[in-house]
């Protein structure tokens, strides 16, 4: 009897050492920047011009991206440059997919009113 209920207890320990391990790991994740990451925010990353995009859009749009807040510049990043779905950047950034949604349109709406405007 005494056996069984030191094995659930020490079950029990390990899990919990687990989960506090992989949330430390995750909030830490955070602390972590990519060389992808920190050359977007540095404008080291140059958007490609091709025969549809000429240097002039390039550019307005370099300076369109410049207004927005960095969670803003993280969500395009992540999407259009990395490739990643809605769901992979909201379990990577720690909120649900539905924000993610409303943000990525919410600064695509933004983008484009900018450079209307220029």
């Amino acid at each position: 009897m005494v056996e069984k209920g030191f094995s659930i207890y020490i079950k029990l320990c390990l899990q919990h050492a687990r989960r506090d391990y992989f949330k430390k790991l995750y909030r830490d994740s955070f602390y972590v920047r990519s060389y992808d990451e920190v050359a977007f925010e540095t404008n080291i990353i140059n958007f490609r011009t091709s025969t549809t995009v000429s240097i002039e859009d390039s550019s307005a749009l370099s300076q369109a991206i410049e207004i927005l807040n960095s969670s803003e510049k993280k969500v395009l990043f992540l999407k259009y440059y990395q490739c990643k779905t809605d769901k992979e950047i909201a379990e990577f950034i720690g909120v649900s997919r539905q924000a993610i949604t409303k943000s990525r349109k919410k600064v695509l709406v933004k983008l484009k009113s900018h450079l209307e405007i220029h």
